[in-house]
């Protein structure tokens, strides 16, 4: 055996390795392709020169050096493109010229003497002769693709980060020793000696340095994902929620330390073969689940030492677990489970319905008041009768409706709707039945009721205003006194007809002092005077189109026909059904009828 061949030999095998490594992991990269190409071409270009050693019979060498050309013609191009996609930049003219001229050398090399003129047999081997282009051919396709390369993987890369700044640098050494050693080896010594060698080429054995560096650069920058078991072990290590993989037998394959730390598992003790959930996790199920919340058993007391917190902490530890299958080798399939900490969610939550129970509990307490401060057990005569519907928005509203009966049997009612619902309009509603109390008794006009109202409430009252009507009646003159502040005007049922109650004036709490005036109407036996608050005609359609007070006094004068407690009633389900049972307000209605 020619001892000369261990060096092409070595050569290939390395070269190989690294083609059937980078082959197997199945890289869908270009880079990655581009690279097999390349180590193809070089294998075959390895292959050559081993036959060009092996001194086959001579009258073969010279078709051989020629067909096998192919190989080396190729490699150099091969490489340019391969840096050209590792540096992520698009092909230029450059790369497509020396394609070009591969292709184009290859069928004269086949056809002419004019870059293999012939072969003559060496103490190592046989060589060729060289052609009158072999030098500019081999200079063009094999030294200035690499020359190219090396000034593209340094330039390039400068403004790039560190870690492929690297990787180019060891591109660049690798293609530049392994260069070096080629021309120094192949083409100098033939344009020293015209054409002649007296030393084996190592163009072709040396370039596997090139190969070795393209192999460490795209493995160590990801392109070949290699690793990427352990990259991903790495980075499960590194999340804040926890990570656990087990077998379908419950053998513990993987836990990260925020799992050993989310289920209370002790430093200090050896990781176990086997891992039980249900041992760490009360009601922790081996049934499908794809997610659920599990308290620990094992919890570490936790304490929050404030004297300013009213809510009591919990010790306990809770854990949302995601689970999923995941195969593992084969048709083995693991079960994969996600821990996170939820403690602070499920504390907070627990905080947030105590706190929301004493809030519906005031709330409760607030309805109480509010149902006090309103009148519901109405004065009873013969010469009239009252009737009311109240239907707060929320647990509390806004509406008022109070009614007191003074010594000679005349009655004051005050009827008003504060801006706004709930808690604070309930407060202020609260205010105006307590300044109604305060007023009523004392045989005052009704105007000077409404500004009593509102000189009393304007310096504590800035966000809400309030619409109302202060009414007077004498039943013995049948004369009703009332006056508007901002309210619309409420209604008279009088022989089969329905007509406004006239009358208007400035809301309260609006401006400073409002004008208002006061009215007065003589009644009858029969009549009927209806008042209601907006809440039952702002009510919208399937449409979104508010029903409107015109349409309400419509309903009125179809349905007033109805008694009065039976057309209270039945305006409340019209309103309901106009809005599809959903109502945007407090809801208040107020009829006062004379019988005598």
């Amino acid at each position: 055996m020619n001892p000369y061949l261990i060096l092409p030999l070595f050569a290939l095998f390395i070269n190989l390795w690294l083609f059937t490594y980078v082959l197997a992991l199945k890289g869908k990269h270009r880079v990655v392709h581009l690279y097999l190409f390349y180590s193809a071409a070089l294998s075959l270009w390895i292959i050559s020169i081993i036959l060009y050693w092996s001194f086959l019979p001579f009258h073969w060498m010279t078709w051989i050096f020629k067909i096998s050309s192919i190989s080396w013609l190729l490699v150099g191009p091969l490489f340019l493109e391969f840096v050209f996609a590792f540096l992520s930049k698009n092909p230029n003219i450059v790369l497509y010229l020396l394609r070009g001229l591969a292709l184009a050398i290859f069928p004269i090399t086949l056809t002419t003497d004019w870059i293999i003129a012939g072969v003559e047999r060496k103490y190592w081997g046989d060589m060729l002769i060289q052609g009158p282009l072999y030098v500019y051919g081999i200079n063009l396709l094999t030294v200035s693709p690499p020359v190219y390369a090396i000034f593209l993987l340094i330039f390039e890369s400068r403004k790039e980060e560190i870690g492929f700044r690297k990787q180019c640098y060891l591109l660049a050494f690798g293609t530049f020793l392994s260069s070096v050693l080629g021309f120094l080896t192949t083409v100098l010594p033939r344009i020293l000696s015209e054409g002649d060698l007296h030393y084996p080429p190592l163009s072709g054995s040396v370039t596997v340095i090139q190969s070795a560096c393209v192999f460490i650069a795209i493995a160590k920058y990801g392109f070949l994902e290699i690793r990427l078991e352990k990259i991903a072990l790495q980075l499960y290590a590194k999340l804040r929620e926890g990570v656990i993989l087990l077998s379908a037998s419950d053998d513990l394959l993987y836990w990260n330390e925020s799992a050993k730390e989310m289920l209370g598992f002790p430093k200090i003790t050896a990781t176990p073969e086997k891992l039980d959930l249900g041992k760490f996790l009360e009601g922790f199920t081996r049934r499908p689940f794809s997610r659920m919340d599990f308290k620990r058993k094992f919890s570490e007391t936790k304490k929050i030492s404030s004297e300013e917190d009213i809510l009591p902490s919990s010790d306990s530890v809770y854990l949302e677990v995601s689970k999923s299958e995941i195969p593992i080798s084969g048709r083995d399939l693991g079960r994969v489970y996600v821990l996170r900490d939820i403690t602070e969610k499920k504390e907070a939550s627990e905080r947030i319905n105590m706190l929301y129970s004493r809030v519906i509990r005031d709330l409760d307490i607030a309805r109480e008041v509010q149902n006090t401060i309103t009148t519901r057990d109405f004065p009873s005569s013969d010469k009239f009768k009252i009737f009311s519907y109240f239907r707060p928005y929320d647990r509390v509203g806004g509406d008022v409706l109070n009614c007191s009966e003074s010594s000679d049997g005349s009655l004051e009612i005050l009827f008003a709707d504060v801006s706004g619902h709930g808690i604070s309009s309930a407060m202020v509603a609260a205010m105006a039945s307590i300044s109604f109390n305060v007023f009523s008794r004392k045989g005052n006009k009704p105007k000077e009721g409404l500004l009593f109202t509102n000189d009393l409430l304007s310096s504590v009252v800035t966000q809400h205003f309030i619409s109302a009507v202060f009414l007077k009646y004498n039943p013995n003159t049948r004369i009703l006194e009332y006056s508007y502040a901002g309210h619309h005007a409420g209604l008279l049922l009088r022989d089969g007809q329905t007509l406004d109650l006239q009358g208007k004036g400035g809301v309260l709490l609006a401006v400073g002092t409002p004008i208002l005036e006061d009215f007065q109407i003589q009644l009858k036996p029969g009549d009927r005077v209806l008042l209601y608050s907006d809440g039952l005609f702002e009510v919208r359609g399937s449409k979104g189109i508010p029903m409107g007070n015109t349409t309400l006094v419509e309903a009125v004068k179809k349905l007033s026909y109805q008694d009065s407690d039976s057309l209270i009633r039945s305006l409340v389900s019209y309103s309901e059904s106009f809005g599809d049972g959903i109502m945007t307000d407090d809801l208040t209605l107020f009829c006062i009828e004379i019988t005598g």
